[in-house]
């Protein structure tokens, strides 16, 4: 508190001259006015750069740097194990075809996300080639490929590739794109059971896919005519709405 310099009594804050001798009282400033403050925090935010979000190309690109990696470690790894231990590749052919038919698997769907044709085919090129170099490393001959697996993965190309294009060419997709997906899926056991039929008892009989056949048509029937049922209904609503709004 303040005090008068001449007779030593201490008065009130904002008192301007001593009770006792009217001497003017010398004012100080507070402390808090002397000392400048002191901000805990700088006047304007410090700005962090933004992360940056990657696109979806690049997403794939890095997906695929990392599986390509993560095939290529033990692909060298079985490859140089197999030289050391055999002084040639003899075991390892069958690891090796199958870690690069993974990454060809792997490839086309992040390469031709957008073109699913070109990524079944893509696909399905992979698997014959596949296929066959286990049919020849295994006896050094090629036989059962063209019999058994060469039919069935026509098949599957040939199902696959009409279920996505029926399925794009249709306007309005729903219960009808499973319905596809089931009438594809009974085709091919009934073709499964023909080829197989035909390769082992060289005839052909049909036997157990008509047990698979018939649930999945009769399915994809019902489906079908829910899809078009709902879809009519909701066209004559659209249609008698718009009508009242004009």
């Amino acid at each position: 508190m303040p005090y008068c310099s001449k007779c030593g009594v201490e008065v009130d804050i904002g008192i301007e001259k001593c009770p006792l001798c009217s001497l003017p009282i010398q004012q100080f400033p507070d402390e808090e006015q002397k000392q400048p403050s002191k901000k805990k925090y700088p006047d304007e935010p410090v700005e962090h750069p933004a992360k940056r979000i990657l696109t979806p190309k690049e997403k794939r690109i890095r997906a695929w740097e990392i599986i390509s990696a993560s095939i290529m470690i033990p692909l060298l790894i079985v490859t140089f194990t197999d030289l050391i231990i055999a002084e040639t590749i003899s075991w390892a052919r069958f690891p090796m075809i199958a870690l690069i038919l993974v990454w060809l698997l792997c490839t086309f769907p992040l390469v031709f996300p957008t073109r699913p044709v070109i990524m079944i085919i893509g696909i399905a090129i992979s698997l014959i080639g596949f296929l066959v170099l286990v049919d020849y490393f295994a006896d050094w001959d090629i036989d059962w490929f063209y019999k058994l697996a060469l039919p069935i993965i026509a098949l599957v190309l040939f199902l696959s590739v009409a279920v996505v294009i029926v399925s794009t060419k249709v306007k309005k997709k729903g219960m009808n794109i499973a319905a596809f997906i089931l009438f594809a899926a009974g085709i091919l056991n009934l073709g499964l059971d023909l080829i197989i039929m035909s390769t082992i008892q060289h005839k052909v009989t049909v036997t157990w896919s008509l047990f698979v056949l018939v649930p999945t048509f009769i399915i994809g029937g019902f489906l079908m005519y829910m899809h078009y049922r709902f879809t009519k209904d909701t066209d004559f609503k659209t249609k008698i709405k718009a009508k009242f709004q004009m």
